[in-house]
């Protein structure tokens, strides 16, 4: 419940793939040699201290996603030194961030799992925290260590912290600028849980960690001399909230080579993509399945619904056993399973930041439908690049409609396509987060 990160499903070895498929030249910075992706790098070459909860690897959250894209160019300009914990059985990914170009560092770390009961323990300790949990629960001492170690050594010119969640270990570091990039305005998240919790407990939970949040988020973002936003909505209400008047809005990075259209879909099928271990994609996939699924069915009996993505729960799990229901759990590579979508749903009852799997499935030239706060902070408009639909009837309708017109799924799919390819490719984005990288240097 404490996960917040927009996800999807991936492993390494897809990303190696795309490596391989890009002509690199060479470029030498201080201490290594790395590969240079296409296009000129900026003038200024910056030393650049990385700070991030996990490795980037398996690429199976949004958050992850939207960091490597920004990343993997970020690499080839700079000297970056990546910093993160390590939890038992990641070893085999570090190879994998390495070929990207960083410098990778790696602190042995085991974070209390959803559903353990060491994660619970934990929760009730937190009352008496001035942290959130999901701060407090990964605030690891050998990690900060580690940071003022490194960065006492090395002189850094610029330290960007991933999510809010690494301001502890980030905080205080010597360096000439300090970026937080900020993937969701985290606060909002436990807001929507306040409101939609089933019960008072629940309720009570999220309050109280949503005060933590707000007075946490708050103070974080005042001490980086530049904060990125990954939609207008997120700045809007940093600005608003919190009084920062330093935030720069980029936008989320799709890799258009990799996510392209190819295979007809097949008739009747319906898609989710996206990590079933964060709870709002369990919650969403459960609305649609047991209110808006049986009025789908009504209308096309042989219809399909396909839920990907890793970790299922076991309520996720039982969903199986309405009819056409499938739960397919984590696998090798979403795209077989979007090639066959003829529609793409995202039904999210809470959220924020912005929906990589939403970008990704319009690479693909899919039609989607999405809940408005699935589709919130995006960039697309209505009826032209994707149908919004917050109500049972409303969804189920606008799924009925595209599952019928075959014209229509094609030309919404192909606009979406062309929106992506026109505002969202990966090197575009990043050097976007580059310009305010070079801005937190002189402010």
């Amino acid at each position: 419940m404490f996960l917040c990160q927009t996800p999807s499903v991936f492993r390494s070895e897809e990303w190696k793939s795309r490596f391989h498929n890009v002509r690199l030249k060479k470029r030498r910075f201080g201490r290594q040699t790395h590969d240079l992706l296409p296009g000129p790098g900026p003038e200024i070459s910056m030393k650049i201290l990385f700070i991030q909860n996990r490795i980037l690897f398996p690429t199976n959250t949004g958050g992850r996603i939207r960091t490597l894209n920004v990343l993997r160019y970020l690499s080839q300009w700079h000297d970056v030194t990546y910093l993160c914990n390590l939890e038992a059985g990641e070893e085999p990914h570090c190879d994998a961030m390495r070929e990207i170009g960083v410098q990778l560092e790696t602190v042995p770390w085991r974070s209390p799992a959803l559903g353990e009961w060491k994660f619970y323990f934990g929760l009730a300790l937190n009352m008496f925290s001035r942290l959130p949990f999901n701060v407090a629960k990964d605030n690891n001492p050998a990690l900060r260590a580690r940071a003022e170690q490194l960065a006492s050594q090395e002189n850094y010119d610029l330290i960007v912290c991933d999510f809010c969640q690494m301001v502890p270990i980030a905080r205080g570091l010597p360096c000439r600028g300090r970026l937080l990039f900020q993937h969701n305005v985290e606060a909002q998240i436990f807001r929507r849980y306040i409101e939609t919790a089933s019960n008072w407990i629940r309720r009570l939970v999220m309050y109280l960690q949503w005060k933590k949040m707000v007075r946490f988020e708050k103070e974080s973002g005042q001490y980086f001399d530049a904060v990125i936003a990954v939609s207008d909505q997120d700045r809007e209400q940093f600005e608003r909230d919190y009084g920062w008047k330093h935030v720069r809005m980029i936008d989320t990075a799709v890799d258009i080579d990799f996510f392209q259209p190819s295979a007809e879909a097949s008739p009747n099928q319906v898609a989710f993509v996206g990590s079933m271990d964060w709870l709002p994609n369990q919650e969403g996939v459960e609305w649609f399945v047991k209110q808006v699924w049986p009025i789908i069915r009504q209308a096309h009996l042989d219809a399909e619904f396909k839920i990907v993505g890793r970790n299922p729960s076991r309520q996720v799990e039982a969903l199986t056993s309405e009819a056409g229901v499938k739960v397919l759990g984590t696998v090798p590579d979403v795209r077989p399973y979007l090639d066959q979508a003829s529609v793409v749903v995202t039904p999210l009852l809470v959220g924020g930041g912005t929906r990589i799997k939403i970008f990704e499935a319009m690479a693909m030239e899919k039609a989607v439908v999405s809940t408005s706060i699935g589709a919130e902070g995006l960039k697309v408009d209505d009826q032209k690049h994707i149908l919004l639909a917050d109500s049972v009837t409303d969804f189920a309708n606008a799924v009925n409609r595209l599952l019928g017109s075959r014209e229509e799924r094609e030309q919404l799919g192909k606009t979406a396509r062309e929106l992506v390819c026109r505002e969202f490719a990966a090197e575009s984005v990043a050097r976007q987060f580059d310009a305010v990288c070079q801005k937190a240097l002189v402010r």
